[in-house]
């Protein structure tokens, strides 16, 4: 899967998890009347959203890595970031209304075409924060965590935008809120791959076998490679290669492999190394694997 291909592929993933969350939401939209006040309506509107959309974001580098460990640490802590994120947004989003919205916009066209939108869009975008956080939160990575604050900040910010001016301009169209959770969705997706692609420093690619020309990008500091489902590039069904087989790690001069021990070892174009700093073009073996390292 090339890196392009992977950005489209969170755009999907966002798409799937505003189609998911958009029922459960209207259903809590329909019962409003009932809750006792505006900020436990806004409270179980989050968790409610959060908890459908931080779940399809959790499990989608798993999916990308075809691992069911990670498809199920990553739908926990996307589920977790998620209801946290919807709980925080929406009451986010509360907060700058009543202060924002109200300062700065006294007429009542202006509040309700710029105020009321822009205030809730922040909510929005402080959702999206959490959401893009979830793969971060899964590999305890502090760069992944940065990839998704600012990718889902974009995106929650733009979708949000999206979501509530649909609302303004087609305020009895029953599906107006679906179309603006998939835009919301698709606009997190999209610029969380996108940030996390202009963000790392190299790549591997692999150049043989069942996953041939997939793409790694090195967003950790320290990436594990072995056939082992808890590595962050796993090589099922590729032979000769160890649990741990090899370490990349990203120091100040440049990305260093190290062989993990493994009995066959680790080799770099053909030479075998017990650690190396790599330049671009080299061509990694581990085990049977073969990987295209390329510094961007």
């Amino acid at each position: 899967m090339s890196l392009i291909t992977r950005i489209l592929f969170f755009g999907l993933v966002g798409i799937f998890s505003g189609l998911a969350a958009w029922p459960c939401a209207e259903l809590v939209l329909f019962y409003q009347a009932w809750f006792p006040s505006l900020l436990v309506f806004n409270i179980v509107l989050g968790v409610t959203v959060g908890l459908f959309m931080g779940g399809c974001f959790g499990t989608s580098e798993g999916i990308l890595a075809i691992s069911k460990l990670k498809v199920q640490a990553g739908l926990v802590s996307g589920v977790i970031t998620g209801v946290v994120g919807g709980v925080v947004g929406f009451v986010a989003g509360q907060a700058a209304l009543l202060s924002l919205g109200t300062t700065l916009f006294h007429s009542s066209y202006a509040f309700q075409r710029i105020g009321f939108p822009v205030s809730k869009a922040i909510g929005w975008a402080t959702f999206g924060m959490c959401i893009g956080m979830a793969h971060g939160v899964r590999s305890r990575s502090g760069n992944k965590i940065r990839n998704g604050v600012l990718g889902g900040f974009i995106g929650g910010l733009l979708g949000g935008l999206a979501v509530e001016y649909l609302k303004i301009i087609e305020p009895e169209n029953e599906y107006v809120r679906l179309v603006g959770f998939v835009l919301l969705g698709l606009l997190i997706g999209i610029f969380y791959g996108f940030i996390e692609n202009k963000l790392a420093r190299a790549s591997l690619m692999l150049l043989n076998g069942k996953y041939k020309e997939k793409e790694f990008l090195l967003t950790q500091k320290m990436t594990n490679i072995g056939k082992s489902p808890k590595t962050e590039i796993g090589l099922e069904g590729y032979t000769k290669v160890s649990d741990v087989h090899t370490m990349i790690k990203k120091e100040k001069k440049g990305f260093v492999l190290t062989d993990a021990g493994a009995k066959i070892g680790t080799y770099v174009n053909d030479e075998r190394i017990g650690k190396k700093v790599l330049k671009d073009g080299d061509v990694i073996r581990v085990g049977d694997a073969q990987f295209l390292f390329s510094k961007k």
